[in-house]
């Protein structure tokens, strides 16, 4: 074939439709759109100086047409942060926030197909439970290291004992669960759980008088126990069978800046709400107060739910009338 020869042109002529098309005189002006040096959705309306009358009737047909579209802004998160001689304690025992700094603009969160989407399961109240008794511990463990501090301080921060404080610490900051008082089990806690203290009992939901063996709640004007701890030894006079407590009740022992006398237990508060849930037959929760292991104090278990069986009046060594409690365990429990 002869290279020089030229190819064949063929001429076509098509009709389209008007503005179809890539010409570039097709499309508007970007300065049509926006005004870069004011503000996003400010848009010039005068018709251009000088423009030819095809330019002009462009301009016309097209200004009613646009579509302004600001784009979104992102979103600009401050975090306030804490002196860090204020904060310290609290990032030592319940971990420092996690941030990238004080302030920081908001970051899109990473696209994943739906395979790749995992949604963490909510803590089980069992989880919930330990993760309270951990945070406890820390918090005991960081307050005991500056006993020597406080000694040379303050003298009620010298002698006031740890684990209120760390109670204190705690529900302050939320960290505790099952904060309504009820009647029967309590999520997350199993028969045989041990604690230490009696603040730990507040925090998990399974006793919150600290300085009292008998809890109660009131129920349309009628008072029912929810727990008792009872101890044996050491002065007290409960007594722990197989499967059954014998419960001493609560007061006659009045303490006053000059003197410690007893009187006769009274049928009110602690007392009544026993008695009320013999007569109603409804479950006490047991916790035992046992010896430790180092001899250093008691150690509480839990035990399960109990019936309040009967109740009566004895003398006790002192000559007072003290109320006295069967409490028998409910078969079959487990957990």
């Amino acid at each position: 074939m002869d290279r020089a020869r030229k190819r064949p042109i063929v001429y076509a002529i098509r009709d389209f439709p008007p503005g179809c098309g890539t010409n570039p005189a097709n499309f508007p002006d970007k300065d049509h759109f926006t005004n870069s040096r004011t503000s996003d959705d400010v848009v010039s309306d005068s018709e251009p100086v000088g423009a030819s009358p095809k330019e002009e009737q462009k301009f016309r047909t097209s200004k009613h047409d646009r579509v302004l579209v600001r784009a979104p802004k992102p979103e600009e998160t401050c975090l306030k942060l804490q002196e860090p001689a204020l904060r310290s304690f609290h990032d030592r025992v319940l971990g420092a926030p996690k941030y990238k700094g004080s302030c920081s603009k908001q970051e899109p969160e990473s696209k994943h197909s739906d395979h790749d989407h995992v949604v963490a399961a909510p803590p089980t109240p069992r989880e919930k439970v330990l993760e309270v008794l951990r945070a406890f511990k820390d918090v005991y463990r960081e307050l005991d290291r500056d006993k020597q501090a406080r000694r040379g301080g303050d003298s009620f921060d010298a002698t006031a004992r740890i684990d209120l404080k760390a109670q204190a610490f705690l529900e302050s900051e939320g960290k505790h669960v099952n904060a309504e008082k009820r009647i029967g089990p309590v999520p997350g806690i199993n028969i045989g759980d041990e604690f230490q203290y009696k603040t730990e009992l507040r925090l998990v939901g399974l006793h919150f008088k600290t300085m009292c063996g008998i809890d109660y709640m009131d129920v349309g004007g009628v008072k029912y126990a929810t727990s008792i701890v009872a101890s044996e030894g050491y002065g007290y006079n409960d007594k722990f069978e197989a499967g059954v407590v014998i419960y001493t009740g609560e007061g006659g022992n009045v303490i006053s800046k000059h003197e410690k006398k007893t009187e006769d237990q009274r049928m009110i508060k602690g007392n009544l709400a026993l008695a009320n849930s013999m007569r109603h037959k409804t479950e006490v929760r047991v916790i035992r107060g046992l010896e430790r292991w180092d001899g250093k104090g008691k150690r509480y278990v839990y035990d399960g739910l109990y019936l309040v069986d009967k109740y009566w009046l004895e003398n006790g060594v002192s000559g007072k009338s003290m109320y006295k409690f069967k409490l028998c365990k409910i078969p079959g429990q487990t957990h």
